[in-house]
């Protein structure tokens, strides 16, 4: 009876991420980046990460194809939407992390700056592990200040912005405090 209400739990606790994730995704609430997690001496390519990805749990799809010189196109939709970003994989320690910016192409201007989102991620066969960093337990981690070295913002969105230089967040990432990451949302090969 205990497993089947942590099975339980957990099945609660995955959708309710999903569905506070779509939401944050609309109005903020997301933890960025000024600076790429990579650098182009720790860019790698993974073909197994190329092909069509389905999370069942929420209906979010994810297409990811070759893009240009070592990093991949990725196109995602939800529900709602869909966003087309450019990703490059790096891996620091023993984690995989996966880059993301929205793609690129038209000139927005000198007045927006593009942003990465950082997401640890694992694949596997036909199973890819994707979790983004915490919000909540990133916010909570900036107001007191356990950070260390890691530089940090507000924006007017409320998302939570790492203003540290690439290698500031390398270090970082390659000590991740546990609870940095959110559950990890699994996607299955199509």
């Amino acid at each position: 009876m205990i497993d089947g209400r942590r099975s339980y739990t957990r099945s609660v606790q995955r959708r309710v991420c999903a569905v506070l994730a779509a939401a944050c995704l609309s109005t903020g609430c997301l933890v960025v980046s000024l600076q790429p997690a990579y650098d182009d001496q720790s860019v790698t390519f993974n073909e197994m990460l190329l092909g069509q990805w389905e999370n069942a749990e929420d209906g979010t799809r994810a297409t990811v194809e070759r893009g240009e010189w070592r990093s991949y196109k990725i196109t995602f939709t939800d529900r709602t939407n869909t966003r087309i970003f450019q990703g490059n994989l790096t891996k620091i320690g023993a984690s995989t992390f996966l880059d993301l910016t929205e793609m690129r192409g038209a000139d927005p201007g000198p007045f927006l700056v593009p942003v990465h989102g950082v997401a640890r991620i694992a694949v596997n066969d036909d199973a890819l592990e994707v979790a983004l960093l915490d919000y909540d337990w990133f916010i909570r981690a900036m107001n007191r200040k356990t950070l260390g070295r890691l530089s940090t913002a507000v924006d007017d969105r409320r998302n939570a912005v790492i203003t540290a230089s690439t290698g500031e967040l390398k270090r970082w990432l390659g000590q991740t405090p546990a609870g940095a990451f959110a559950a990890p949302a699994t996607f299955t090969r199509k």
